[in-house]
């Protein structure tokens, strides 16, 4: 008998594990609910990553050779990358899980634009799992129920995974990042052709740093903080914009982005 597997959520973590999946010829049914979604991420890759993910060229927006890490009191460190093949890619996170979502797909995971809400858990070794969804690659506003049976499930579905509420996985810790997309002047832009920065302080984060990152036309500037501290990210959004105030005036925010990130799998 065939094995049957569904993912549940099709980032990289669950686009890869689905691509495994169909690689060694197991059923796989790769389900995620937005397939345009976009999380609030840097997008920084480390240059091994490209490699190990099998990343063509296309995929990153720019190849960054040069980092400021900036300090509270807004003393500046350069990062410079010496070697003339290294550098950390800077990909938007929309293009990047598109392209291993659709490699998983051409490799014969069979791609459900579903929203999961519901799963049936076996009460011995031989049944299977039934999962409840609403499809909704028809466009409808509601959708259509279905089910399917499957014999193993992942959930790769984020902070807020219906998979860790139904199987009851207990509590998890997680943090709340928050990015506006930034399309600058081009003078300003120019600035960031290969660079990237990254500030620290309590204005800026609680407990991470807060990013400049730039990307194919605009800049990503963002930060994150952790749940017990989420509701002053908006705050601390504040803290980033004011200390990049000057490299940034004249921009236009063409994209704002928050959402949930698990700190641990």
């Amino acid at each position: 008998m065939t094995l049957r597997v569904a993912v549940v959520g099709s980032g990289p973590a669950g686009s890869s594990a689905a691509e495994i999946l169909a690689k060694a010829g197991i059923e796989t049914y790769l389900f995620e609910r937005k397939l345009d979604n976009a999380k609030p991420c840097g997008g920084a890759i480390p240059l091994c990553m490209v490699s190990e993910f099998d990343l063509p060229p296309q995929i990153i927006d720019r190849q960054v050779r040069k980092m400021k890490m900036i300090s509270p009191s807004n003393r500046e460190v350069d990062i410079n990358l010496i070697k003339e093949d290294e550098y950390i890619g800077m990909c938007r996170r929309e293009v990047l899980d598109g392209f291993l979502r659709d490699r998983a797909a051409s490799l014969g995971a069979n791609l459900i634009n579903a929203t999961v809400h519901k799963l049936d858990i076996p009460t011995n070794n031989t049944d299977p799992y039934t999962i409840h969804y609403v499809d909704h690659s028809e466009g409808g506003a509601t959708g259509i129920a279905k089910t399917l049976k499957v014999d193993a499930i992942i959930g790769a579905d984020g902070a807020n995974s219906r998979i860790a509420k139904e199987i009851d996985a207990g509590d998890y810790n997680y943090a709340i990042a928050f990015q506006e997309r930034i399309r600058l002047p081009e003078d300003k832009m120019a600035y960031y052709n290969n660079l990237a920065e990254m500030y620290v302080g309590d204005d800026v984060s609680t407990d991470f740093y807060a990013w400049v990152f730039p990307k194919y036309d605009h800049v990503a500037v963002g930060t994150g903080t952790m749940q017990v501290n989420k509701a002053s990210i908006k705050q601390l959004q504040a803290g980033i914009r004011a200390r990049a105030a000057r490299k940034l005036a004249g921009g236009q925010i063409i994209k704002v982005e928050a959402h949930p990130i698990p700190e641990h799998p």
